[in-house]
């Protein structure tokens, strides 16, 4: 085989290869839904108040969710969260609102505080 003939096949064989390697990888990133629904991943469910024994937080910017702008936790401990948030509220039990850059704010029991909307939320702790 002549060395053109390799250095052609070796090319095409990267870019194939290079190619099911970024198809893949872009895959899950096009399928994945709207951040404010994957809030639903770690449990719970939007309405238009916190209700009571919840642990709630809700949208920034005036989005809504299917329900309501509130996404209220279902149960204690850790759940997966993704979008920006404006307020935390407890009505009951308190929690931490855990950001992206691994800063965090707890929300005390029976109160509520603002929570900061430019910082991404990636999950809330239900202190049980």
């Amino acid at each position: 085989m002549r060395i053109g003939s390799r250095i052609v096949t070796f090319t095409v064989t990267v870019v194939s290869t290079g190619g099911l390697t970024l198809a893949a990888l872009a895959a899950p990133a096009l399928a994945a839904p709207a951040p404010h629904t994957q809030a639903a991943v770690g449990g719970g469910y939007w309405a238009r108040g916190c209700d009571a024994g919840r642990a709630c937080i809700q949208l920034s910017g005036g989005r809504q969710g299917a329900g309501g702008s509130w996404w209220n936790v279902d149960g204690c401990g850790y759940h997966t969260i993704n979008d920006h948030y404006r307020r935390g509220s407890a009505h009951g039990n308190g929690f931490d609102v855990i950001y992206a850059d691994q800063r965090w704010d707890r929300v005390q029991p029976w109160s509520s505080r603002p929570l900061d909307p430019g910082n991404l939320v990636t999950g809330v702790n239900v202190l049980c």
